[in-house]
């Protein structure tokens, strides 16, 4: 699914008739997921518990994730560090939700008991379409400051009884608070945040960024336009993960679809291209890492030339234009 059509089936979703519940994920845990029983309240009267938190996630995720201006991009686009939502596609090898897939009848439920081992509260919101059950969840990390004195330093209080609503007594068994914050959405297979620390920090997408790297790696490979392709994964594999996140983004371009020798005609005739690179045995020769980042660049189109002015500029972030009508 593109990226912009995630948004159209999200608001979709939400327009109403759909089911609502929420569990919680596990920190450490052989259950990474457990059920969240909330009280319905009244809902009659439309201030029921359960009600008025499922309205504060939805609005939530309206006025952060569905605005018009809200733009989408695949997360082959991480290495641009765009102010964006980034879709992140689960595969087999980077799968952080796989979890969410488990069978309900298969999930516990969540007891105060477990309070200590909360990592976050996870809200789906369900609809039958077309004969297909779409699920959207929204992910909320439990900070510390939302679980209420968890240090114990001071006191808090409760009314004792309904019956007695001027005495009061020491409430001891608290729980973490739900805020109106969603720090991610998975939507099918699909994660869709902006957080992209959050995703580093807690979720490897490092993983993620490796793979993606390596095959376009072999994408490269493919071309047969490198003769020392080593050099690829060695510069992906690099400590700092900004230079995987470079060459991850190459596939989006039609560069990748050229036969290798249109790729060598242009290498020697275009005039940006010209002695770049060190052509040795009929393709290129990477003599160190500033000529893999030349070749990414060469890949990725990095710069365009105007047709008005005949200027070369850089577009290191850059979108396919439309077709003139």
């Amino acid at each position: 699914m593109a990226a912009e059509q995630m948004k159209t089936e999200m608001e979709n979703l939400l327009q109403g008739g759909y089911g609502f519940d929420v569990y919680i994920a596990m920190k450490n845990d052989e259950q990474l997921i457990k059920k969240f029983i909330l009280d319905e309240g009244n809902p009659t009267e439309h201030k029921g518990f359960k009600q008025r938190i499922r309205n504060s996630i939805v609005e939530t995720i309206r006025n952060k994730f569905l605005l018009e201006e809200s733009q989408y991009v695949m997360a082959d686009a991480l290495a641009n560090e765009q102010d964006r939502f980034y879709v992140i596609d689960q595969t087999q090898e980077y799968a952080p939700f796989s979890y969410l897939t488990t069978p309900d009848e298969n999930i516990p439920n969540f007891s105060l008991n477990d309070k200590e081992n909360a990592d976050a509260i996870l809200f789906k919101f369900t609809k039958h379409v077309d004969g297909r059950i779409i699920a959207l969840w929204a992910y909320q990390k439990i900070q510390p400051s939302a679980i209420p004195n968890k240090k114990k330093a001071h006191f808090q209080l409760r009314v004792k009884s309904s019956e007695r609503p001027d005495v009061f007594e020491e409430m001891t068994d608290q729980l973490f608070m739900i805020t109106q914050g969603v720090d991610l959405l998975v939507l099918g297979t699909s994660i869709i945040t902006n957080n992209i620390k959050l995703m580093e920090r807690h979720f490897g997408l490092e993983e993620f960024v490796r793979a993606s790297a390596s095959r376009a790696v072999s994408t490269i490979e493919t071309v047969q336009l490198v003769n020392n392709v080593d050099k690829l994964q060695e510069y992906v594999q690099r400590p700092n993960k900004r230079y995987a996140k470079k060459m991850m983004t190459i596939h989006k371009y039609p560069v990748a679809a050229m036969s290798k020798n249109d790729l060598l005609t242009r290498v020697r005739n275009v005039e940006r291209w010209q002695n770049v690179f060190e052509l040795r045995d009929g393709g290129i020769y990477l003599r160190n890492f500033t000529d893999v980042e030349q070749l990414i660049d060469l890949f990725t189109e990095r710069y365009t030339k105007s047709e008005v002015t005949g200027q070369e500029y850089d577009t290191e972030v850059k979108e396919k234009a439309l077709p003139i009508m």
